[in-house]
């Protein structure tokens, strides 16, 4: 359907000026647009995830989170003029016995650059695989496109028209046959002089299947939203589901939310140890943040993992 699927709003201007010139059919347009907004609407759940606590005022969360997604690193240093910043890292040099990268090369679309190491700069990674969120969105985005797109065209064949073929002399009354029916008329008159043997109807109504994409489309929503962390109830399949199975579909999403959140927390400790700071980051979800703090408290007292009288009464808040 699309040539390219990395659509950017540069790319889709020039689809769209393309599109006005009579270069490239609208539907281009349409399939580039589809792409792009199922595109930006999974990306702004992504980046609104996280909350960050205690950042420095120089420190911008929200450029954070977009780095995050779309190069799946940042790194987090101290400028002598300028404060603490986080800014885009390109990472290089001779690895340490871990295989990390020991130096960093800081830089901004405004043409800061500074350089770092390991000892005085920490990267923040948006999971220990070091991947981006975007290059899995950008997939869901293509293929939520293409459902969509497919629901469009299935619904235009809907509007197919039907042709009737009649005598030229019998065309009028037949117009005004077929003006009635779609005037739903609920008794339709005509003539003894009409002769229906005179005419033929050609209907190429195409089959109707836009539930059964709609379905498929809102499977494909809820995979993505279980990728991000992000409760989706299969609400309408959850009363057919057994407990087990509706238990599983909740641990994939809480196992998604620590993939990413156990990485940033990793980040805040070296970045506080480092620097004396009390940075923390917590997903946007009461469960998983209490999760954590149950995890902190048996750390501190472990004889009450014992008693399970802590974890009683965390559940007693979750519920």
């Amino acid at each position: 359907m699309m040539d390219n699927y990395v659509f950017n709003e540069d790319k889709l201007g020039e689809i769209y000026k393309k599109t006005l010139k009579g270069k490239l059919d609208t539907t281009d347009f349409l399939n580039a647009y589809t792409q792009v907004d199922y595109l930006y609407r999974l990306k702004e759940y992504a980046i609104n995830c996280f909350e960050w606590i205690n950042l420095p005022d120089t420190v911008d969360a929200r450029f954070i989170e977009n780095e995050l997604f779309d190069k799946g690193r940042i790194n987090f240093f101290k400028d002598r003029n300028l404060g603490y910043l986080c800014l885009p890292v390109n990472e290089s040099g001779p690895i340490n016995i871990y295989n990390e990268p020991t130096k960093k090369y800081i830089y901004a679309s405004d043409g800061f650059r500074r350089n770092r190491n390991i000892s005085n700069s920490v990267t923040i990674y948006n999971n220990f695989l070091k991947t981006p969120t975007f290059t899995t969105v950008n997939l869901y985005s293509i293929r939520l496109a293409e459902v969509q797109r497919t629901i469009d065209i299935n619904m235009l064949a809907q509007k197919t028209p039907v042709t009737i073929i009649c005598p030229e002399n019998e065309r009028l009354a037949f117009k005004n046959i077929y003006k009635q029916v779609t005037g739903n008329k609920p008794v339709i008159w005509g003539t003894s002089e009409l002769n229906l043997d005179n005419y033929k109807v050609l209907n190429t109504q195409a089959p109707y299947v836009i539930d059964k994409l709609t379905l498929y489309k809102h499977d494909l929503w809820n995979e993505a939203m279980t990728f991000l962390g992000v409760n989706n109830a299969n609400q309408d399949k959850k009363e057919r589901l057994v407990e087990s199975e509706v238990g599983a579909n909740d641990e994939q999403i809480e196992q998604a939310r620590f993939n990413m959140l156990d990485a940033r927390k990793q980040a805040c400790k070296k970045i506080n140890d480092m620097f004396g700071l009390d940075i923390d980051v917590k997903f946007r979800n009461d469960d998983v943040q209490k999760a954590y703090e149950l995890n902190e408290i048996y750390e501190m007292f472990p004889d009450l993992k014992d008693e399970g009288v802590v974890e009683e009464k965390v559940g007693e808040d979750l519920e």
